[in-house]
């Protein structure tokens, strides 16, 4: 089990005064700001192609899961890395410390959560305003 340190170090950083003023405030910002354009990209280019937002996909089983799950390991190591990376650099401005593992768990809630929602919502509008563009572009392979 964890440390209760670990977790109480970790609700500092999201609670302390630092995220409601000073360096802390940019991280709010920047990597939700990241996420959103991230997830926009993945969005627009799954729609384009014809694929279901990637939880609806899993649910109905329409692809091969495993080839599913693998795509999208591979899609979330972008966004996870920018989360890692910024996290960790405003860790070192504001503690003078890197602890990687609350950087990957702060990382993970200001970063890879808003890219799985805006992903979808992104798929789910795109494709309601280009109605029938998905299906063309996989019908044409």
């Amino acid at each position: 089990m964890a440390n209760p340190g670990f977790w109480e170090s970790i609700a500092r950083d999201l609670s302390g005064p630092g995220m409601l003023g000073g360096k802390f405030q940019f991280r709010l910002v920047a990597q939700p700001l990241g996420a959103v354009i991230l997830g926009v990209r993945f969005g627009i280019r799954d729609a384009k192609h014809g694929r279901p937002p990637f939880l609806k996909a899993l649910h109905a089983g329409e692809e091969n899961r495993r080839q599913l799950l693998q795509q999208a390991a591979r899609d979330a190591i972008v966004p996870l890395v920018v989360a890692l990376l910024t996290d960790s650099i405003l860790q070192q401005l504001i503690n003078h410390r890197i602890r990687p593992v609350a950087a990957l768990v702060v990382g993970g809630l200001l970063v890879f959560l808003p890219f799985l929602i805006v992903r979808a919502l992104t798929n789910r509008i795109w494709t309601h305003g280009h109605p029938g563009q998905g299906r063309r572009a996989t019908q044409s392979r």
